[in-house]
């Protein structure tokens, strides 16, 4: 039992120090954020152009992709929709062979006609 109260001891001690070198990283990171504060936003102000332009080339670059995806998409989907349906139908064969099976040996033979 005195092995885990040492332990909890040296892990308090560990935690108190974490926490010592956490603040002082804390405190100067507000310092080096605050010192570099009016660079940060002059890069960012002078971003804003490229910023505008990347933008504008994306949107264009958009706007003519945008119907070859929309008829990709479409084929894509119509293709989804047709594997479904053959997906939902193969379990179903040999239920239906069954079927067609019973049916053949039950109806009804023609009667036999007497030719003259």
């Amino acid at each position: 039992m005195i092995e885990l109260i040492a332990f909890a001891g040296i892990l308090l001690a560990g935690l108190a120090v974490a926490f010592v070198f956490g603040l002082m990283f804390l405190v100067l990171k507000v310092v080096f954020w605050a010192m570099f504060l009016p660079f940060r936003l002059l890069f960012k102000l002078l971003w804003i152009p490229f910023g505008l332009v990347t933008g504008a080339v994306g949107l264009a670059a958009g706007a003519a992709l945008l119907p070859i995806l929309l008829l990709v998409g479409g084929v894509v989907a119509i293709i989804g929709l047709f594997a479904a349906i053959i997906a939902m139908l193969i379990p179903a064969i040999p239920f239906v062979l069954l079927g067609l099976a019973v049916w053949a040996f039950m109806r009804r033979q023609p009667a036999a006609t007497v030719s003259q």
